[in-house]
């Protein structure tokens, strides 16, 4: 075998383990990235027996993972339907990170902004909690 064979062999085995590495590497990264999502929410809100309005949403978002940490970041349309009323229009973002404190228990915190498309206010809310599972 000459010299130019064992270096064309050598180098053909080398490409062969990049190409094999560059494949393995979105299995190995995979559960470490979350990634792009899209979510659909429907309300349906009433009191007692008194149907007051449906809510429906369309959103897009990103989770990603961060030691025991998973942020993510939503942002959407929506519709109000009040019951006798007029329908309002909305855009939606929300920002929030779920916490895995043991295998166990866990936590959460978001905040919600709400852009009412009708009168420009913003409605917001913060949420945070806490899971224990059995």
């Amino acid at each position: 075998m000459s010299l130019n064979d064992k270096l064309a062999n050598i180098t053909q085995r080398k490409m062969k383990a990049i190409a094999l590495a560059a494949l393995a590497l979105p299995m190995i990264a995979a559960p470490a990235l979350a990634g792009p999502y899209v979510e659909s929410k429907h309300e349906f809100k009433g009191t007692d027996e008194d149907y007051s309005k449906a809510v429906h949403q369309g959103r897009i978002g990103y989770e990603t993972k961060l030691g025991r940490l998973s942020p993510y970041v939503e942002a959407g349309l929506g519709v109000s339907h009040p019951d006798g009323g007029d329908q309002d229009t909305f855009k939606v973002l929300e920002v929030g990170t779920k916490l895995k404190v043991t295998d166990k228990f866990s936590a959460y915190g978001k905040w919600e902004n709400v852009f009412q498309d009708s009168d420009d206010t913003r409605d917001w809310k913060v949420e945070v909690g806490t899971k224990y599972k059995f």
